[in-house]
């Protein structure tokens, strides 16, 4: 599964909602995400992880002084770093333009301009830069590895699966698997981050994970590729309600070890922390 070129807008004002939802789709992003505030702004980090982020700076039309996007680029550089573009709307005001430069020299804004001066085909031609290196972007996140094993230490969680898993090729076969398999599922969040996979009944070893690049739950399942079980295993059937059934969206074979990345329906994002 392909993860979408996802696009979150951040505007208060529903006429400046509709334009530059049209220009962000125009640029060639596949989702767009409004949100109207801080608060829901944050909700959709939480739930999802996007290429880049237009946001206005003021997000109360009753209040001047309001600046409430600057904390929504905070909270978008402390969840994902550089790996999202930014871009600013400001207005006239001198304030406004203050706390953008200040905004720059802290958290980095890949562009910026201004309502009372705005040009559709300007705005598109620069999100449609920033949207086609997307792909290049995204390969400063954390590797699928270290996104995989969560919160435990690398070399334990790495030696639990070496001694389960006995990859030919040693911990490099491991590697190469995992990439290859949840790669574009990452970032991910892992709902038991201190033990984030574990060996099920099936002796499959199995973590479920929230994808916030699929914006969904998903199950990882390392197993000897000689031994898989014919049927799901048991563990990642028991997560689900009894009328949801996991839905296979990646296979992959490294060697002597398989992988697969299920998608988990039903799954709440509440389920996960953080």
């Amino acid at each position: 599964m392909k993860a979408p070129t996802r696009a979150l807008i951040v505007e208060d004002i529903e006429n400046w909602q509709y334009t530059l939802e049209r220009a962000a789709r125009r640029a060639g992003a596949s989702e767009v995400v409004i949100c109207k505030d801080l608060q829901t702004a944050k909700d959709a980090l939480r739930w999802a992880r996007f290429d880049v982020a237009i946001i206005d700076v003021g997000l109360d039309p009753n209040d001047d002084l309001n600046s409430d996007g600057i904390k929504v680029l905070e909270a978008i550089r402390d969840m994902d770093g550089l790996t999202t573009r930014c871009v600013l709307a400001t207005g006239w005001q001198g304030d406004r333009m203050d706390l953008q430069a200040a905004a720059q020299q802290k958290f980095g804004v890949d562009w910026a301009y201004m309502k009372e001066k705005y040009e559709a085909h300007a705005v598109i031609a620069k999100l449609t830069e920033l949207l086609e290196q997307a792909p290049e972007r995204r390969l400063g996140q954390a590797t699928p590895m270290a996104n995989l094993c969560a919160g435990t230490e690398p070399w334990r969680f790495e030696g639990q699966l070496f001694a389960a898993l006995a990859p030919d090729g040693g911990i490099r076969t491991l590697y190469s698997l995992v990439s290859r398999l949840i790669s574009s599922a990452i970032p991910v969040i892992a709902m038991h981050p201190e033990a984030p996979m574990e060996k099920g009944r099936d002796e499959v070893w199995i973590g479920a994970y929230w994808s916030r690049a699929l914006a969904t739950a998903v199950a990882v399942g390392l197993y000897p590729a000689t031994e898989w079980p014919d049927s799901v295993p048991a563990d990642l059937v028991g997560l689900l309600p009894a009328d949801v059934a996991p839905d296979l969206i990646e296979s992959r074979r490294e060697r002597n070890v398989e992988g697969r990345l299920w998608e988990l329906p039903g799954l709440a994002r509440d389920k996960f922390p953080g």
